[in-house]
């Protein structure tokens, strides 16, 4: 098989052993520790091999030159007596007999003009030599003559007072001549290499053992514990929180187990919080009627409600894989030029906007959508987003229906039993004219009686009717003069059956003043007010409505001993579609809204005071009709 030439040309294919050897080293803290510590020892013993070395063989060489001296003296000595005795053949046989000595090479004595004069080798008489002190010395020197190296060990003679007679006065010549012995230098390098080899073993089996010591306490306190921290960081990073490392020690490490652990449950603590507060806020997004959909730069959805979803007939996951523009079944986004884009309208802009368009689904959708700016701030972070409100115009109708077909429901219930009794009686006074004119019985004051009879209760229908209408139709488009009295009491009228089915007792205080509003207003705020307090006494109770004056104001109180309002309830109860009832039924949410704004639109104030248990206490205020409004 061929092998193709960039492969052979390719000096990664097969990378050299030392690249190959310093990735396997650098993939594992292990192999670097064992890597630099035995570099780090084979160094400090090579050095310290050296150094001893180099001192041991010093040592020898001072022992060796110690031992020189001695002998130097004693043949001084020897040499000294001969002289004196003039048994120079005594001298000669003792330099001969230390020239045969184990490891010395040679003896050699010279006179002051370097001449030999006694040596272990009788070749050498007569010959010079050369010495370069007057001070004892010992150094290596390498014999040309026999081609080896010796220690040479040099100490010079000095002339005494006995020597004078023949060397003369010592301060002319201080010297007698030199005496030069010559050591074989191998037995003592050969003694020092064998000492630094035994060395050298030691050193290696010190060096194995620590390797071995220092392997077993890094992998048990270091390299153990770093893998724990490695594996939990691991699961920690996939997203397992409830890692946790096992501390067995005090150390930096065991500090760093704990930091570990410490930020690990503070990371879980803060996500489940995190986690805690989306849902509480997908919840709160949920609970809220109308669509929200929040929208980001990249026309991407960030979150959406549960209205949302329903509107649009998708779940909350492909809803939030859609862009924005998907609503509109488009592939692109909006062109700015053509429609109301709220991400270009609201980009240098800070205002709300609102419109009113359709989603094109599988059938047209009309809302009105309002859209305002949302700057989410996270740390080192920040994004603009759209918060967008979209309200079923269609429910909205819906809603507004139903509200007030419950209403009128009520009242309904109420004007049946105003009518029905009335009507009891007019069929009575029928039946009895009927039966007594079959009868022959022919009385014109009973018949008359009779009439009458019909006639007043047929008068109290017309006039309940008449409150129904006065109730029912919008009235004059412009405010008129309102008898707030007159109001309160045509209300109640309408509503006592319902007061009497339910045990409610009202009592009303007339305030004598009138305002300036549209009676199907006031008369709609009053009917609200009063179910409002029905709704709070479902086993009855006691209702009391009064009125008082403040300035230019009239102020209307509706005061109950219900249930009363839970605090955390009393800042919502004007919110549209909040319902909550003390009976437990639900309601439409729209009654107090409606009131809330009807009062707003005439310039007027609407206040709430409740405690749990005792009752509640609805006002509101209208301004006084002045004298250029009275007609």
């Amino acid at each position: 098989m061929l092998t193709s030439p960039d492969k052979l040309s390719d000096p990664c294919a097969h990378p050299p052993f030392i690249i190959r050897m310093q990735r396997w080293i650098s993939t594992r803290l292990n192999r670097q520790l064992i890597l630099v510590q035995s570099i780090a020892l084979i160094l400090a013993s090579l050095l310290s091999l050296a150094i001893f070395t180099f001192y041991y063989h010093a040592q020898l060489t001072e022992e060796r030159a110690a031992t020189t001296v001695a002998v130097n003296r004693l043949l001084q000595t020897a040499l000294e007596n001969a002289m004196l005795k003039q048994d120079l053949e005594g001298l000669r046989q003792i330099v001969q007999g230390l020239g045969q000595q184990p490891d010395v090479q040679q003896v050699i004595i010279a006179n002051p003009k370097d001449e030999i004069r006694f040596a272990s080798n009788p070749a050498q008489l007569g010959q010079h030599i050369t010495w370069t002190s007057t001070q004892p010395y010992t150094e290596f020197f390498y014999h040309p003559e026999s081609a080896i190296e010796v220690l040479r060990s040099v100490n010079p003679v000095a002339n005494r007072a006995p020597c004078t007679q023949c060397h003369g006065q010592t301060d002319q010549y201080p010297i007698n001549g030199v005496l030069i012995v010559d050591y074989e230098a191998a037995p003592i390098r050969a003694n020092a290499l064998r000492t630094a080899a035994y060395l050298l073993l030691l050193g290696i089996i010190i060096i194995v053992l620590t390797l071995a010591t220092v392997w077993i306490n890094i992998q048990r306190l270091v390299l153990v514990p770093v893998k724990r921290l490695s594996h939990a960081g691991e699961k920690l990073t996939a997203g397992d929180l409830t890692v946790r490392v096992k501390v067995d020690s005090e150390n930096e490490l065991g500090r760093l187990a704990h930091i570990f652990n410490h930020t690990a449950s503070r990371l879980q603590q803060q996500m489940t919080q995190l986690q805690a507060q989306k849902s509480d806020l997908q919840a709160l997004i949920d609970a809220i009627p109308d669509g929200i959909r929040v929208i980001g730069e990249d026309y991407r959805l960030h979150a959406v409600n549960h209205a949302y979803c329903e509107q649009v007939g998708l779940t909350p996951e492909l809803a939030l894989s859609q862009p924005c523009y998907a609503v509109y079944q488009r592939d692109t986004p909006c062109i700015p030029t053509l429609t109301t884009c709220p991400l270009e309208s609201l980009r240098h802009r800070d205002q709300p906007i609102k419109k009113l368009t359709h989603y094109l689904l599988q059938k047209p959708l009309a809302v009105e959508t309002t859209a305002a700016p949302l700057i989410w701030s996270s740390p080192g972070h920040s994004q603009r987003l759209i918060v967008e409100s979209i309200r079923d115009l269609q429910r909205a109708v819906l809603y507004s229906h139903e509200q007030k077909l419950a209403a009128m429901g009520q009242v309904a219930a109420g004007i049946a039993h105003e009518i029905h009794n009335p009507l009891g009686s007019v069929r009575l006074a029928v039946q009895n004219t009927l039966r007594r004119l079959e009868h022959g019985q022919y009385q014109p004051e009973q018949i008359s009686h009779y009439l009458r009879l019909v006639d007043k209760e047929v008068e109290h229908c017309i006039e309940v009717t008449h409150r129904l209408l006065k109730l029912t139709t919008l009235g004059s488009p412009q405010p008129t003069l309102v008898d707030i009295d007159q109001t309160i009491e045509e209300i109640l009228s309408l509503l006592e059956y319902e007061s009497q089915k339910i045990g409610v007792q009202i009592t009303f205080t007339p305030c004598g003043q009138r305002v300036f509003a549209q009676e199907h207003d006031l008369r709609m705020i009053v009917l609200n007010l009063i179910q409002n307090a029905f709704h709070a006494m479902p086993q009855g109770g006691v209702l009391r409505i009064f009125g008082q004056l403040q300035a230019q104001h009239i102020e209307v109180i509706f005061q109950d001993n219900g249930g009363g309002i839970a605090p955390e309830h009393l800042g919502q109860i004007f919110d549209p579609f909040f319902s909550y009832r003390a009976g437990g039924k639900k309601g439409t949410g729209l009654g107090l809204s409606i009131c809330k704004a009807l009062v707003d639109h005439y310039q007027g104030q609407l206040h709430v005071t409740s405690r749990l248990g005792e009752g509640t206490c609805f006002s509101f205020t209208f301004p006084l009709a002045t004298a250029s409004q009275t007609p």
